[in-house]
């Protein structure tokens, strides 16, 4: 996670524990607890499995300008020697655009028919 996040973070943490009213230790258990799970579940990684071939797709917040944006990843190592990558406002449209990248690459290499790239971006 980039510094300037976390600095923000601490800051809003200090700032809310000196307007909450006292004492601050138990509320700050509790809102570190909210904060870390809600963090943790900005990060996703997935495994599956598709046209006979296995596959990864991952999904990363990253803040631009103020801004929060998603990377998505979408690979199959052993298959491909290239990823399909992404950068999207939406959390599920960067692993979709993802899919989509890798699927428009692969069909471009001749690795799949058009018929197993529709498959793939329907399923």
């Amino acid at each position: 996670m980039r510094k300037g996040v976390v600095t923000g973070l601490f800051v809003a943490l200090v700032v809310m524990c000196l307007y909450l009213p006292q004492p601050c230790e138990a509320q700050y258990e509790a809102l570190t607890a909210a904060i870390l799970t809600k963090l943790s579940k900005m990060w996703h990684s997935d495994t599956l499995n598709s046209l006979g071939h296995t596959c990864h797709v991952s999904r990363t917040p990253t803040v631009k300008r103020f801004k929060l944006y998603w990377k998505g990843k979408f690979w199959c190592p052993g298959w491909a020697p290239f990823s399909g990558t992404s950068r999207t406002k939406s959390r599920s449209g960067s692993a979709r655009e993802a899919t989509k990248s890798f699927v428009g690459q692969a069909l471009q290499r001749r690795l799949i028919t058009q018929q197993e790239a529709d498959l793939w971006l329907k399923g």
